[in-house]
């Protein structure tokens, strides 16, 4: 508890949610860095900040959080939503116009976690994914490491305005509850779907997802202007992973490693339940995610992969000093992860561990 009062008030000093405008949640590296608890830490302290949560999440990806000892797994609800209404807070929820939904993965997420918790809205243009635009990807799967969950297929059928495209509001899907627009006077939390290396834009493709994952672009798919931006936390983790399969490969700073050579069981993503592959850190991919979305908050996670004698120069040499060349300041705070719970983030400050 004294761990997360130090937390609190350090993103506080720091004027995280102090202000209207949009503050954004934003992945460094393939994805699987840990948003999930991110979000559901920044939910368990603010809930009272935010009016308004907005998503551009799909079915392809999936951000795992715990409230006590329940655990939360979710593809197109946002965490911070789900996490605010056990505290019981009711925060306006917005699926936006970005997101790709899958209609039976929401209407569970929905059925389980947003009774009478929060009011949603689901965007009446957000891309709609279904067997058919399955069954396009369905060869991307062992070609390129796709999820095949129908995202990329059912954004193209949009972008191509083909006839079979299905959007929120031909598939009777057009919530519209309360407000459309996001209001100068909000303060809006904005989860941003996958990784930023994934982009369409970045060095992998086709290696990649079918959209970026920026701060840049999350703002631009909940509709607000980049003027009420105000601060990013940036997610990443002490040894990055990428999907199982044919998944594409890495920045030329780093290499691929097996989790015996880390001493850890393996991981499994989210939404395949496949094992992970892992990479050991990226200078290069760090500093370009830096330069992407311009973070004013690091979140370090999986710390408990290094020795307690190593943890200490990992994040002065890697987390600290590239920010400072990146940003030409230090961050306002780094937070470091160690588990899947909140009790498990520290805040960074000067060994020993």
């Amino acid at each position: 508890m004294m761990e997360i009062m130090k937390i609190n008030t350090a993103l506080n000093n720091a004027g995280f949610g102090g202000a209207p405008g949009a503050y954004v949640l934003v992945d460094g590296q393939f994805g699987s860095t840990g948003k999930g608890l991110a979000a559901s830490l920044l939910a368990s302290l603010f809930h009272n900040k935010f009016n308004v949560v907005s998503t551009n999440a799909g079915p392809n990806s999936g951000h795992t959080s715990y409230y006590g000892d329940e655990k939360i797994v979710l593809r197109q609800l946002p965490t911070f939503s789900v996490i605010a209404s056990k505290y019981g807070r009711s925060v306006h929820t917005q699926i936006n116009a970005g997101a790709i939904i899958d209609i039976k993965v929401l209407e569970a997420e929905q059925e389980q976690y947003s009774s009478g918790g929060f009011d949603l809205w689901v965007h009446p243009l957000a891309a709609v994914a279904d067997d058919a635009t399955k069954g396009d990807e369905a060869e991307m799967v062992s070609r390129i490491g796709s999820t095949g969950k129908g995202t990329g297929a059912a954004l193209a059928n949009k972008i191509m305005r083909a006839e079979k495209a299905t959007i929120g509001q031909r598939a009777g899907y057009d919530l519209l509850i309360g407000r459309v627009n996001i209001l100068p006077s909000d303060k809006v939390f904005i989860e941003v779907s996958q990784g930023f290396s994934l982009g369409l834009n970045q060095r992998f493709y086709p290696y990649c997802t079918s959209r970026e994952c920026t701060v840049g672009a999350a703002m631009s798919d909940a509709g607000i202007h980049p003027e009420f931006f105000r601060q990013a936390m940036m997610v990443v983790r002490t040894f990055p992973i990428r999907v199982a399969g044919n998944s594409g490969p890495c920045y030329e700073d780093q290499r691929e490693i097996t989790w015996g050579d880390l001493g850890q069981e393996p991981e499994y993503t989210t939404v395949t339940n496949k094992v992970r592959r892992v990479f050991t850190w990226s200078r290069q991919q760090y500093k370009e995610a830096l330069t992407a979305n311009r973070p004013d908050y690091i979140f370090l996670n999986f710390c408990n992969y290094l020795r307690p004698d190593e943890l200490e120069g990992f994040v002065l040499n890697n987390i600290i000093r590239d920010y400072w060349s990146v940003m030409n300041r230090a961050p306002k705070a780094v937070l470091l992860g160690f588990g899947p719970k909140i009790e498990d983030v520290k805040l960074y400050e000067a060994g020993p561990w």
